[in-house]
């Protein structure tokens, strides 16, 4: 996960929250306007004209209370309706409203539907398109029932006014909100990935080490037995090989680390035989050549089902088996060391659900089953296009 687009989030977080406080600011800016214009302010009654002052700095006050409400739902940050304050600033919207139609000064209906979009636009942040635009429709009719159709034009300017700067909030949030879905998106994505990778590496190292440590149980048993019997220079090779396998175990490590490893068919097949003959088990490969889109996911699968016969079982004998029919590229792996059959629980284990999951994810399976004293561990794989029949 990377900081640039969470840095990137909280930017266009405070550029929404401050210019949607500048926005529900809009009747200072009207009643100002409405002062300045006046021939004369000796029609007014001093007291009336400092209550609408002190009122409309109240609004303002709850307009700003609220967008920080609105915005705080947006981003996930609200801890609840605000009912008192809500309350609160509902009454002073209505004590400014109507001291504003009783002022006898230019354009106060222009004020009265600032101060109506700025409370609309207050709440608009925290709603959906749905419930924004009844919002809309019930503040148009609000304002239309206070100025009345005595000046068609001014309750127009008015409507638009009203429309402008709640759609203005409400895109904003919007925007915030879908840039804070990517985001988080982002950081879905990045956590699967890394998950992702996790399991690559865990699965590797499995398959990897798996067939490395059976190599060394089978080696090491081998040069006990040989020292055993007195022969110490078969036994110093077979020791010397135990150390190379070490060697190559700390080289596939880092390799599987960096995502770097490879197997071939032709090598996991040779490595194969190597270890089984080293173990005293022959072994037999027959059937069609493997399509090289197919090579590697069959050859962890010869991996993991010799590293398996190593582990549980007492084969003499194994048999890997190609065909290429039917569109399908089908691998058997069968051994006569079968023994007794396993529980359910133990019949599956980590290294045959990795191999179904590589398997399954070129759109093949694989499948374990007996036939006597044969265990038989069967993949199928479909046949690339290009591939021959």
């Amino acid at each position: 996960m990377s900081n640039p687009p969470l840095v990137g989030a909280r930017r266009f977080e405070t550029y929404v929250r401050w210019s949607t406080y500048l926005a529900v600011a809009t009747p200072v800016g009207t009643l100002l306007r409405s002062a300045v214009e006046a021939d004369r302010l000796t029609g007014a009654p001093l007291t009336a004209l400092v209550a609408a002052a002190v009122l409309c700095l109240l609004l303002v006050g709850g307009n700003v209370l609220v967008t920080k409400w609105s915005i705080d739902t947006v981003v996930g940050r609200a801890r609840g309706f605000p009912v008192t304050a809500v309350v609160g600033w509902a009454l002073v919207l209505a004590a400014f409203v109507a001291v504003a139609l009783m002022l006898p000064l230019p354009a106060m209906d222009m004020t009265v539907a600032a101060a109506i979009a700025s409370a609309a636009a207050s709440l608009a942040p925290a709603l959906h398109a749905r419930r924004a635009l009844l919002l809309h429709a019930a503040a148009l009719v609000l304002n239309t029932a206070l100025v009345g159709f005595a000046d068609v034009v001014v309750l127009l300017v008015g409507a638009l006014m009203i429309s402008a700067v709640l759609w203005l909030c409400w895109s904003s949030a919007w925007m915030l909100r879908v840039l804070l879905e990517l985001q988080a998106a982002h950081e879905d994505r990045a956590a699967l990935a890394l998950a992702n990778e996790r399991l690559r590496i865990s699965r590797d190292l499995h398959d990897v080490f798996g067939r490395t440590l059976a190599a060394i149980a089978v080696k090491s048993s081998l040069a006990s037995e040989l020292v055993q019997r007195g022969h110490g220079e078969r036994a110093a090779t077979e020791i010397s090989a135990i150390r190379g396998l070490a060697e190559e175990a700390g080289t596939e490590v880092r390799r599987v680390v960096r995502g770097e490893l490879r197997t071939t068919w032709e090598d996991e097949v040779s490595g194969a035989r190597s270890l089984l003959r080293s173990a005293g088990i022959r072994c037999t490969v027959t059937g069609d050549p493997v399509p090289e889109r197919c090579a590697e996911p069959l050859a962890w699968v010869v991996r993991e089902g010799v590293t398996n016969l190593l582990r549980h079982a007492s084969a003499t004998q194994v048999t890997l088996a190609t065909a290429n029919e039917d569109g399908e590229v089908h691998l058997t792996v069968a051994n006569d060391g079968a023994g007794p059959p396993r529980s359910a629980r133990d019949g599956e284990g980590t290294g045959l659900r990795a191999m179904s999951e590589r398997l399954h994810a070129l759109g093949g399976h694989v499948t374990a089953r007996r036939d006597g004293d044969w265990f038989l561990l069967d993949a199928v794989l479909p046949l690339p296009k290009d591939a021959p029949r």
